[in-house]
């Protein structure tokens, strides 16, 4: 597989192993369960959450299926009429990166 993406601020990178970011990622995961309805491109893919932004609602997320897709939560708690949450798919470190560390 491809290498793993690095977050820097104002990304938080939640593959570190502390309870503080286990808690993150089962509450945006439960989020983005909540949120993806059929019909929607995430909806029944395993996914692992592993960055989520401080500066907005977009979270980070790998593909058990290979790369990794931006997706920006809307906090409904509730499923959301596709393309909501907006998604966007990357194969690549490089171009995920690119994207995330884009000067505001």
């Amino acid at each position: 597989m491809d290498e793993q993406p690095v977050f820097t601020d104002p990304w938080w990178d939640l593959r570190r192993g502390g309870p503080t970011e286990h808690q993150q990622r089962e509450a945006l995961h439960t989020e983005l369960l909540a949120e993806v309805a059929a019909g929607h491109p995430l909806h029944n893919q395993p996914v692992e959450v592993i960055g989520r932004s401080m500066a907005s609602d977009d979270i980070v997320v790998e593909l058990a299926s290979g790369g990794w897709a931006r997706v920006h939560l809307t906090w409904k708690r509730a499923a959301d009429r596709p393309p909501w949450p907006t998604t966007t798919f990357y194969g690549t470190t490089k171009t995920l990166e690119e994207d995330i560390h884009e000067p505001a």
